[in-house]
């Protein structure tokens, strides 16, 4: 069967505007890509050609809420460093022929012939029905996925926009954190949560504080089984040598029955654990609390990892940037059914991102995890190899004197 023929019928003619929308998760950057659409939406559209953005994501397609985006407000001279998501988003998924229906009689109504998602592997996988729906039902318009998370699980690319700024203002947090449980001499434990539904990304960027000065003791990752047990016996190992210890815990671990520590009972009673990720700060203070008498702070650097535009990382927003950019390129140039890509530019000294597409077949459904090279044999450390990998993502750090042996 030809591409341009479905289901026995001859597809629509395509419209000549373009469609932005933001989906899922807030990252630090994501507008820094909205606003790589719309300047190079100026300069790459056909003539004539608009540029309409949805107001919370796929809600917004549904309802036929967009927005027509016009260059000359002055709002779009911010947008690059706004905090989290200017148009809005939403975690809802197109479930029934009557979703579908509403987003093809927008896309007729608004004369849409591109749609660019800005999302995670979720979104790429929502993406790819999409477009299938859309070519089964005979309607000619072209969807592009742009990349972002925090957790940096997206599949088939070396990192996702908004990654390198969580993590930057993780290390930055734990550097932080690590010099104020060194201010007094007494005995203390801090555990930090930080984000990681199914990956130990962010967590394992915690070992760059080390760059500053020390590194935490402790990091824990989810592609690892938490055992709380052996949480404890490490912690007391620790607090015996230096009678101080900092440990660092993704929300996502969990323990050998396959549960996530927030879904513990006895700390959550009378919640639903399917409603909120993570939350797992308050189950490892009941646990050390059992264990020890020192001083215990525990601490959900919560969603501040992933909206703190104040310390993005440089490198991640004018990446974010660039890909918006292409985006535009791309779909004036015709593609479809494809995610934008970020890998390393091989044998670049320093780091050289190189830019390019892949199939969403290839990634939709898919999640990238920490490889193992990089998680130590003790199961609760990074080894010294992933700062190669997160360095150069981060920016320069901030410098600190070091005045007293920490």
């Amino acid at each position: 069967m030809n591409r341009d023929e479905v289901t026995g019928l001859q597809k629509e003619t395509a419209g000549s505007n373009l469609l932005y929308l933001q989906s899922g998760g807030p990252t630090a950057v994501i507008n820094a890509t909205a606003y790589g659409v719309i300047a190079e939406s100026e300069h790459s559209l056909p003539e004539g050609a608009k540029l309409f953005v949805a107001r919370h994501g796929i809600m917004g397609v549904i309802r036929g809420d967009l927005l027509e985006i016009r260059r000359e407000k002055k709002e779009l001279l911010r947008l690059r460093k706004t905090p989290s998501m200017a148009f809005g988003s939403t975690r809802y998924e197109l479930c029934s022929d009557e979703d579908y229906r509403c987003v093809e009689e927008t896309i007729r109504r608004y004369e849409i012939g591109h749609i660019l998602i800005n999302g995670g592997n979720g979104s790429a996988a929502a993406a790819l029905r999409l477009q299938h729906r859309l070519d089964a039902d005979g309607v000619n318009c072209a969807v592009l996925v742009i990349p972002k998370t925090v957790d940096n699980d997206v599949a088939g690319i070396d990192h996702a926009p908004g990654f390198p700024s969580a993590a930057r203002h993780v290390v930055i947090s734990v550097s932080e954190l690590i010099r104020d449980m060194w201010s007094y001499e007494t005995d203390l434990i801090m555990a930090v949560e930080v984000m990681g539904r199914n990956t130990g990304f962010l967590a394992a960027a915690s070992l760059a504080a080390g760059e500053t000065g020390p590194a935490p003791d402790l990091i824990y990752v989810p592609e690892r089984t938490f055992d709380p047990e052996r949480f404890v016996r490490d912690v007391r190992e620790v607090v015996s040598r230096k009678g101080k210890c900092f440990a660092v815990i993704p929300e996502g671990v969990k323990t050998a029955s396959g549960k996530y520590l927030f879904e513990d009972t006895t700390v959550n009673k009378g919640k639903d654990p399917s409603i909120n990720m993570g939350g797992i700060t308050g189950y490892l203070s009941t646990l050390l609390r059992k264990h020890f008498t020192c001083k215990i702070r525990c601490i959900d650097l919560g969603l501040m990892q992933r909206c703190a535009a104040h310390d993005a990382s440089p490198v991640d927003r004018e990446e974010a940037e660039q890909l918006g950019r292409m985006a535009v390129r791309l779909a004036a140039g015709g593609h479809r059914e494809e995610m934008l890509t970020i890998r390393r530019r091989p044998g670049e000294e320093p780091y050289a991102p190189e830019y390019g597409v892949m199939p969403l077949a290839e990634t939709a459904g898919l999640s990238a995890v920490l490889p193992e090279e990089y998680i130590g044999d003790d199961e609760h450390s990074v080894r010294e190899s992933y700062l190669q990998y997160i360095l150069p993502l981060l920016g320069e750090l901030p410098a600190a004197a070091e005045m007293i042996e920490m």
